[in-house]
């Protein structure tokens, strides 16, 4: 990530990662790496059931050309269960993005600001 662990920057950069790309990968460079991991596996899951029930669909569709049958059985199970966990984990990446946010928040507010040494008073016109 650029910057310094805790950047505000470095948390919308998370927050794009989770959400835009992969859930979990965010997390996982913002060093949040059990949650991220965890974040992955359950996306990268989903995904796969999402892929599988699609592929058993185009060959039913495929099936369908090829023997002029009029009925596709569709299992919208497996559309459900991969969507669920797909959707759960990009749910979970959201929290733990707005999670990292509200640390970088806490982070800055906490340092305080730096000290200008002061000279003598001079305004102009003296």
């Amino acid at each position: 990530m650029g910057g310094k662990p805790g950047d505000r920057v470095s948390g919308w950069n998370v927050l794009v990662l989770n959400l835009a790309t992969t859930p979990g990968l965010g997390s996982f460079l913002a060093g949040r790496r059990w949650a991220g991991s965890l974040q992955m596996l359950v996306a990268v899951s989903g995904f796969g059931v999402l892929i599988l029930w699609f592929w058993d669909l185009a060959r039913q569709f495929w099936d369908l050309l090829q023997s002029g049958d009029t009925v596709v059985r569709s299992d919208f199970r497996q559309l459900g269960i991969g969507g669920a966990l797909f959707g759960g984990a990009w749910l979970w990446s959201l929290w733990t993005s707005i999670s990292i946010l509200r640390q970088a928040r806490r982070d800055r507010s906490a340092v305080p600001p730096p000290l200008t040494p002061q000279g003598p008073s001079t305004s102009p016109g003296d």
